[in-house]
């Protein structure tokens, strides 16, 4: 036996002796006892469904940092407020004349928060840029003499959640929220840097007209270490750190998608042979007609999008429209700059209508990407076990969460079990947690593991929980 085989065989042996079937306590008590919890926080809750009483815990009543997990909050919340089949939607406005083959005036595009615009993990859905081109070319449109405006006001300054770290707004996860989102709010950034550390070339795509990129790196012979942050007053980019002479391409949050989606149109004009002048054109004579309403996919696709590839910035943008929602409700129509304040306030307002003590939840965004946000799993098993079989026209929030697979660790991946746990991960550094249900089809378990300031790696704590799960259901 060669040494490669001997050491697969010790693997499989210590994963076998480390699986057994233990009851709920016993298994709550091994995974917390793992000298790399000695110094964290930890809060782990197992409840049976069929009572909805808790069988197994660990400092139930302890708040902890929920990272992604917040997003099966908010998701439960958008359900029971704006409904499973509620769709965001977007007009398209023609403000001006139309003299036979020739448009004269505005071509308007309304954002009103929908996250999902062009977005590239929703491909199956309608693209506006291609309705707006087809739309015109079915009035027999072949010339337009003004400008495409992207109006980007539905939503106030901040598009960002004000407890969000400056230092993530840059990165793709950090993504604001804009009334006109496009692309996803994301833009691939190519540049150069000299050898003095400036910028002596960038592009980006898709193209961002105004999108600057500027350097503050210091020149190194060796080093490259670039930290970028966002500006949007620029708007921009702005880097620091350390670099050689080198060329750099990665994607990024951007700061201005209504630009982006501008200039997509007038590019798709052209394609098309619809003529564009750009010129400014008087208010006088101007007649508005809605040249297309653009509708997202059904709340479900959506939620189920955002819970499997945890998007911050789809999650956040349900929350401004439950909190958009609840303005409009009270016959207000300029949305306020703490919009994400009124969105998180009709979440809890909704939770305890449910029966829900929302005491314990500290919520401050709609993604979790807040390190502020803090909940017991004494919470998420009170939310998880209200959800278990709360059905909207026939759809549960099990069934929008993804199965477990690898989310957690390879034990519970090469289990059949992982087929059967659906889960939320939420993860961030010196934070590991995980909601959710077994068996998926018809849940009989919910379970909350919060796991803060732990000492291993990441990978270990996710191995460890998935190893921890496999305990709990392993004959179940």
């Amino acid at each position: 036996m060669n040494k490669k085989s001997y050491i697969i065989i010790l693997v499989m042996l210590a994963t076998a002796l480390r699986l057994v079937a233990l009851e709920p306590q016993e298994a709550v008590n091994r995974f917390v006892a793992h000298s790399s919890l000695r110094y964290a926080s930890v809060g782990v809750q197992v409840i049976d469904l069929d009572s909805a009483k808790s069988i197994a815990s660990y400092r139930p009543e302890q708040a902890n940092i929920t990272a992604s997990t917040m997003k099966t909050v908010v998701s439960s919340a958008a359900l029971g407020l704006l409904g499973p089949h509620f769709r965001f939607e977007t007009p398209v406005y023609l403000d001006g004349k139309v003299d036979g083959d020739t448009f004269t005036g505005t071509l308007v595009v309304r954002g009103l928060g929908d996250p999902t615009l062009g977005s590239v993990f929703l491909p199956c859905q309608a693209n506006i840029v291609d309705e707006i081109t087809s739309a015109l070319r079915a009035r027999g449109i072949k010339r337009i003499v003004g400008q495409i405006y992207c109006d980007d006001s539905y939503y106030a300054y901040p598009y960002f959640d004000e407890d969000w770290d400056v230092g993530d707004l840059a990165y793709d996860y950090g993504a604001a929220v804009h009334g006109l989102c496009f692309h996803d709010n994301l833009v691939t950034l190519s540049y150069t840097l000299d050898g003095r550390g400036r910028v002596s070339r960038s592009s980006a795509n898709p193209p961002v007209p105004g999108l600057k990129v500027v350097s503050r790196c210091r020149p190194s012979r060796s080093r490259n270490a670039i930290t970028p942050y966002m500006n949007y007053s620029m708007p921009g980019m702005v880097l620091t750190g350390e670099t050689t002479a080198k060329s750099y391409r990665n994607t990024y949050a951007n700061p201005t998608p209504a630009p982006m989606l501008a200039d997509s149109v007038m590019r798709a004009l052209r394609t098309w042979g619809i003529e564009y002048q750009d010129t400014t054109i008087g208010e006088a004579d101007v007649e508005r007609s809605l040249l297309v309403l653009h509708k997202s996919p059904e709340l479900t696709e959506i939620i189920t999008s955002l819970l499997d590839r945890s998007d911050n910035m789809f999650a956040h943008a349900l929350l401004r429209a439950i909190g958009a929602r609840e303005w409009e409700l009270r016959g207000q129509s300029s949305m306020p700059s703490d919009l994400d304040v009124i969105g998180v306030g009709a979440v809890k307002r909704w939770l305890e209508l449910q029966g829900i003590d929302t005491d314990p939840l500290f919520m401050r965004d709609g993604s979790g990407l807040a390190r502020a946000n803090k909940a017991p799993v004494s919470f998420f098993g009170d939310m998880l076990t209200m959800m278990a079989d709360r059905r909207f026209d026939g759809v549960r929030l099990c069934d929008l969460m993804p199965k477990a697979a690898g989310r957690a660790g390879n034990t519970l991946k090469e289990n059949p079990l992982s087929d059967r746990i659906v889960l939320k991960s939420g993860s961030m550094r010196h934070v590991q947690c995980f909601v959710g249900y077994y068996p998926a089809e018809k849940p009989r378990y919910a379970f909350a593991v919060l796991v803060n300031n732990f000492t291993c790696s990441q990978a270990s704590i996710r191995e460890q929980i998935g190893v921890f799960l496999c305990n709990l259901f392993e004959g179940k």
